[in-house]
């Protein structure tokens, strides 16, 4: 059986083609070609477009592909025949008795009225063809110059190339989230809901999880030397609880190939630290507990021929039978 490409089908039954889609195919197959309706030369640009002269009903918007050899660099040329649009033709903008002319003339083996009506098919053609793909946003998107592209980095922080690229996750990864990620201050279930969508696990943020923090040098009680008022500056201990300055964020449950990748040597984790950072800034600290569950608890082989070494306080699990429920003992900093 051949094996037929989509090169092969549009041009042995371009009828089954709409005309924006075989353009937008002819700019992937001939990416070193110009694109149609621009500031190119006619011979660089992917295409040339011909209406067809005849006064029938059109069946199809493309009626013919056909290469032929550019008459001054003699390189392959594509010509497209519409039916949709010309000066002449069942659809040209030129009373039918044009047409009529040019259909005698064709008969006597004669073109060049044809030739210099599709001079301006041409370019009507293109024009008409540009205008479609300047308000479909995914062509533009296609051909890399959407302005559009742009503004969502606007909106997402990431304005300025100058702020892109600095994370472990495609920047680009972001934009369907902008949405969430533009309004502020960012929620609880902002972060639950990015997580969750990007990395395909359920995420839960638990809000005020509290944490000890350090004192400095100045603020500990030193008797007889510093902060020594009573019920003022004295504090006992050199550490003090703070409800408010971290959260955290429980992944699962998961698969167990899916508690590897969150690990610090997993593949997802430069990922998740890069998108929680975005998102909650780097004013709150948070830490992640992975909930694997139960059932995917792995048992411990202390070899190190095994396919899976043990990581020792990671996947280093002791068990005689299967752990019911959701395993839920490993916490991770952020």
């Amino acid at each position: 059986m051949k094996n037929v490409t989509l090169k092969d089908e549009v041009f042995e039954e371009p009828y089954r083609f709409e005309f924006f889609q075989a353009v937008r195919l002819f700019e992937r197959l001939f990416p070193e070609k110009r694109s149609v309706g621009g500031t190119a030369l006619p011979h660089e640009e992917i295409t040339r477009f011909r209406s067809r002269i005849a006064l029938d009903f059109p069946s199809s918007e493309v009626h013919e592909i056909v290469e032929t050899a550019d008459e001054k660099t003699g390189e392959d040329r594509i010509e497209m025949i519409v039916n949709f649009m010309g000066m002449a033709g069942v659809s040209g903008v030129l009373p039918t008795h044009y047409t009529e002319l040019v259909l005698d003339r064709v008969r006597h083996r004669d073109t060049a009225l044809w030739t210099f009506l599709d001079i301006f098919t041409h370019r009507a053609v293109s024009m008409f063809y540009r205008a479609w793909a300047k308000y479909r946003f995914p062509v533009g998107y296609e051909s890399g110059n959407d302005p559009f592209t742009g503004f969502l980095f606007d909106f997402s922080g990431l304005g300025t190339n100058g702020l892109r690229g600095r994370s472990h996750i495609e920047d680009e990864a972001m934009l369907p989230y902008v949405g969430l990620i533009a309004q502020k201050p960012h929620s609880a279930n902002t972060v639950e809901n990015i997580i969750s969508d990007f990395f395909g696990v359920k995420a839960k943020v638990v809000q005020f999880f509290g944490q000890w923090l350090p004192l400095g040098p100045g603020d500990v009680t030193r008797i007889g030397t510093q902060n020594t008022t009573l019920g003022v500056n004295s504090i006992i201990g050199t550490n003090v609880w703070d409800q408010q300055s971290k959260f955290r964020i429980r992944l699962g449950p998961l698969t167990f190939t899916q508690f590897l990748a969150f690990l610090p040597n997993g593949s997802a984790r430069k990922a998740f630290l890069s998108i929680v950072k975005l998102i909650a800034g780097i004013e709150f600290d948070h830490d992640v507990q992975l909930r694997l569950l139960g059932r995917q608890v792995p048992g411990t082989i202390l070899t190190t021929r095994a396919a899976r070494k043990p990581m020792l306080g990671w996947t280093s699990f002791l068990k005689t039978k299967t752990v019911p429920g959701i395993d839920e003992q490993l916490v991770l900093s952020g």
